[in-house]
């Protein structure tokens, strides 16, 4: 659903829907996992979409369990924040949430936002990638300003050997993206980033940069290059042309550009080494 159907739902409208993406089978009861002998209250006691699971007693709502559990906003809010974060080429601050959604204050938006970047963390999400994984690597900084005199040096260098900040990024092959600015892009960084994000069982796909090597031989699926240097750029299915691998879709290149925007629509400060993912 888009922004512009989710905003004509009632709240009734809205909790149906919630309740069809978390329990697309039927209710499941969040306490014991039973999907029988639930039973739906609807007395004037009860508050709207409560339920009774009859195995273990207790009774739940399909907000129990989650980020929305506990809230007094409306579920209805909740989705129209979830399809502009998730929307957002660029990301969005706390501020234009608020003005967005009509809150009525920054806290509240502020944790709305916090919330769902949290759910956003968890699992299918937060899983390890796996099938086939790219890893590559981009220099974030702006291009340097123009001015007479010769332009030589890391300060005005390209790639490697840059003094802009390296960002890695791993893709899942029509899956995930993983994305962080690391300090450098030795073998000893390579390999701890991708250890963390990577199932063992996963093939690798890189350039020829050395410092993929090592840890390229810890991988069930092997560790598949192709060399750059000798103009190869895909080869039997080895590619790190992640256009390819999304059948049309953004590059890689363009989606570490997209992730560096949302982090910087978000919260603004200058991309350092020391940002968390």
């Amino acid at each position: 659903m888009n922004l512009s159907e989710i905003s004509k739902l009632s709240e009734d409208d809205a909790r149906a829907t919630l309740e069809r993406i978390r329990w697309p089978s039927g209710p499941v009861c969040t306490h014991c996992g039973a999907v029988d002998h639930l039973k739906k209250l609807e007395g004037k006691a009860h508050r709207p979409g409560l339920y009774k699971c009859n195995d273990c007693g207790e009774q739940f709502t399909a907000t129990v369990n989650t980020v929305m559990e506990d809230s007094h906003l409306p579920i209805r809010i909740w989705l129209m924040a979830f399809s502009i974060i998730c929307g957002a080429k660029k990301g969005i601050s706390a501020l234009q949430l608020q003005r967005q959604l009509g809150l009525g204050s920054y806290r509240t938006a502020w944790h709305l936002a916090h919330r769902i970047r949290y759910a956003m963390k968890q699992e299918p999400l937060a899983g390890l990638l796996a099938g086939v994984v790219e890893g590559d690597e981009t220099y974030v900084g702006g291009k340097p300003r123009k001015f007479a005199g010769p332009r030589k040096g890391p300060k005005y260098s390209r790639g490697r050997g840059t003094k802009k900040v390296p960002v890695v990024a791993l893709v899942e092959r029509d899956g995930r993206v993983r994305a962080m600015p690391v300090e450098r892009v030795d073998a000893k960084t390579l390999a701890k980033f991708v250890r963390a994000n990577v199932d063992p069982n996963a093939a690798l796909h890189t350039d020829e940069w050395a410092g993929y090597k090592t840890v390229g031989k810890e991988f069930a699926g092997g560790h598949h290059v192709v060399n750059h240097g000798k103009r190869e750029y895909a080869r039997e299915g080895v590619t790190i042309n992640s256009a390819e691998s999304f059948r049309g879709g953004p590059g890689l290149r363009d989606r570490m550009a997209a992730w560096l925007r949302w982090i910087l629509g978000s919260i603004m400060p200058p991309i350092s080494p020391r940002l968390p993912a």
